[in-house]
């Protein structure tokens, strides 16, 4: 248990140092900023939960996702990496905690500046519980998105680089805007989380158990391939 510690908190520190993380970040409150024009709190929180569902959890955890696992390859630190005394399935479990944790902390980060533009401007229309209603859905379609960014890991991995899996993501979100509104978004993975957002008001398809469990199932299939792939693959 102790290596495995180890390894997330050396992934936690290597991710903190990134300036793709940062970049990230960055991006994220500008495009907050943006939507300042909206006429009251419900209107502002709302937008950028669908920042949320969209833009920032396709695009920006993907991006994350992506640089963790495909600058191990790029910066040619991947045979150091593995020659450390730890299991390689601990290895991809300390990466996937990192980009968990610091995905989270993103999400808490733009929240908070978020209220702190809308006191800033005075905003009405404020409460608690608006408050705690969009925080909470943000944070579950948060967890929808590192899901579907398991893949990307594995992608990561076969191509050697994060190029690819980068591309994979922005494909994903032109799939999810132009199938979302149809039927067919109930079962595409990578439109739930912005369906899951409008099932909070009025969802013209509404999402099944089945569109769920293929999130989840698509989460499973991405960290489990990651992990066999650098057991078996990466033996040089």
């Amino acid at each position: 248990m102790r290596p495995l510690l180890t390894a997330c908190s050396v992934e936690i520190y290597k991710l903190r140092r990134s300036f793709v993380l940062w970049g990230t970040l960055l991006f994220i409150l500008f495009v907050i900023t943006l939507f300042l024009g909206q006429p009251d709190w419900p209107s502002f929180l709302e937008r950028t939960a669908f920042l949320y569902a969209s833009v920032f959890g396709l695009l920006g955890f993907g991006l994350v996702t992506s640089w963790t696992f495909g600058r191990e390859y790029s910066d040619r630190t991947l045979k150091d990496l593995l020659g450390l005394p730890i299991s390689r399935g601990k290895i991809a479990i300390a990466k996937y905690v990192a980009i968990i944790f610091w995905c989270f902390v993103m999400m808490l980060i733009s929240f908070a500046y978020a209220l702190v533009l809308g006191f800033a401007i005075g905003l009405p229309g404020f409460s608690f519980a608006i408050v705690q209603h969009y925080l909470f859905l943000i944070l579950i379609i948060g967890a929808l998105h590192l899901l579907l960014s398991a893949p990307l890991a594995l992608l990561a991995c076969i191509s050697r680089g994060y190029l690819v899996p980068i591309g994979f993501a922005f494909t994903t979100l032109m799939l999810a805007l132009v199938f979302g509104p149809t039927a067919i978004g109930t079962y595409l993975p990578w439109s739930v989380p912005a369906l899951h957002l409008q099932e909070n008001g009025i969802a013209s398809f509404p999402l099944a158990n089945t569109s769920y469990f293929l999130v989840f199932l698509i989460g499973l299939a991405g960290f489990i391939g990651t992990v066999k792939w650098l057991q078996n693959r990466e033996q040089r």
